[in-house]
């Protein structure tokens, strides 16, 4: 879909990777009900990258936090924790 062809196309330095409060913004993402389904899409179509080695890295340095949150179960189980 619409997520799948964003995530294709899109540039790595187009978008901000740390918030303003210093937190990871694929984190902040996480926590929504929407915008971890676009985390979620991203682990399954983006190909084997720098950029897709950076995510695995910051939702794995992150892990503990993920647990704590209802919509996160997804993106916990695709990293096999």
């Amino acid at each position: 879909g619409v997520v799948s062809a964003m995530l294709q196309t899109v540039h790595d330095d187009s978008v901000p990777s740390i918030s303003p409060g210093g937190t990871p913004v694929v984190i902040l993402m996480v926590r929504d009900a929407y915008a971890n389904y676009v985390v979620q899409t991203a682990l399954d179509v983006c190909p084997p990258s720098p950029e897709r080695e950076e995510l695995l890295s910051v939702l794995n340095a992150n892990l503990m936090t993920l647990r704590q949150f209802t919509f996160a179960k997804h993106i916990v189980a695709k990293l096999g924790a």
